[in-house]
């Protein structure tokens, strides 16, 4: 297989954090600070006002309920927002109401994000972050790189990248996580771990060393990294494979490709559903590239 292009220095101009004020959601918030620091980019703070907040109201409440709902959201965004600014950092706040998925990717492509960061806190998966599937969605259409801060990640934030592990299928959108995660790898000198894993046994053992000079391939030789990048081929159910690797190498960050349109209401054997069982299940952040995203943007 071909290697990838070597890919530009990373640059991160501009990095979106969405949040629905709860928790998990805010927990987040540092991860996408320690990015924008790293950076140097300017951070938007977004939040969405679903139209369920005042839907459901009497006709005669619901510009209060609207007002309310507006002024009690640029109140939360400016408490965030002005104790980032006490510390010098750039940011803005966004207001946006309507179907929070849409808005989220719709404020992305007008302030040219090149990152998203969310939290979750779903117990069965990354279900309801803003009321309903909007990490999913948000994963799903975004042409930029996203975030996810799962409910058992354990590092408060992201300040140091020492260990990478991207899984690789061999699809596009994974082989363009891959340019990512080589380029991150680059820029934080971090160890970089490219795996594959098979669902069933391979008959012949050429076959498996075949995927490992196929992953290793993928590296450009041009790549300034501090070490030899590792390939490992495992054999089992794919998302366990991909969370105990993780959890044997003492991950940082996960990097992974998302297969676009229906990728997390795919049957298990799809990438798209192993992805949303990475993210319930990872102490560590995964970074995910959907299907609209395109090599070398961001």
């Amino acid at each position: 297989m071909k290697a990838l292009a070597t890919r530009p220095k990373i640059a991160l101009k501009n990095i979106l954090f969405a949040t629905d004020f709860e928790a998990q959601a805010n927990r987040a918030l540092p991860f996408a600070v320690a990015f924008a620091e790293h950076f140097g980019a300017k951070l938007f703070i977004a939040h969405v006002i679903p139209e369920a907040a005042y839907c459901f109201s009497r006709p005669d409440s619901v510009d209060r309920i609207w007002a309310e709902s507006h002024d009690y959201a640029r109140y939360r965004l400016g408490q965030i927002v002005g104790s980032l600014q006490l510390h010098d950092r750039t940011c803005e706040a966004l207001v946006g109401e309507g179907d929070p998925g849409e808005v989220i990717t719709q404020f992305a492509q007008t302030h040219g994000a090149d990152l998203i960061v969310i939290g979750t806190s779903s117990r069965a998966g990354v279900g309801k972050l803003l009321l309903g599937s909007v990490a999913e969605e948000t994963i799903r259409v975004a042409s930029c790189p996203v975030l996810t801060i799962g409910p058992h990640v354990k590092t408060a934030s992201l300040t140091r990248i020492q260990n990478i592990v991207c899984a690789v299928d061999f699809s596009a959108e994974s082989l363009s996580a891959a340019e990512l995660a080589v380029s991150l790898a680059c820029e934080y000198q971090a160890q970089i771990t490219l795996t594959h894993v098979l669902d069933e046994v391979l008959q012949e053992y050429a076959a498996m060393q075949a995927i490992e000079v196929h992953l290793l391939d993928l590296v450009p030789f041009e790549a300034e990294l501090p070490r030899k990048p590792e390939v490992i081929v495992e054999i089992g159910p794919v998302a366990e494979c991909i969370l105990n690797l993780s959890g044997r190498l003492s991950a940082d960050l996960i990097v992974m490709g998302v297969r676009g349109i229906g990728a997390f209401r795919q049957v298990a054997s799809h990438f798209g559903s192993i992805t949303h069982k990475v993210i319930s299940l990872a102490t560590c952040p995964v970074l995910t590239l959907g299907g609209r995203h395109e090599p070398g943007q961001g």
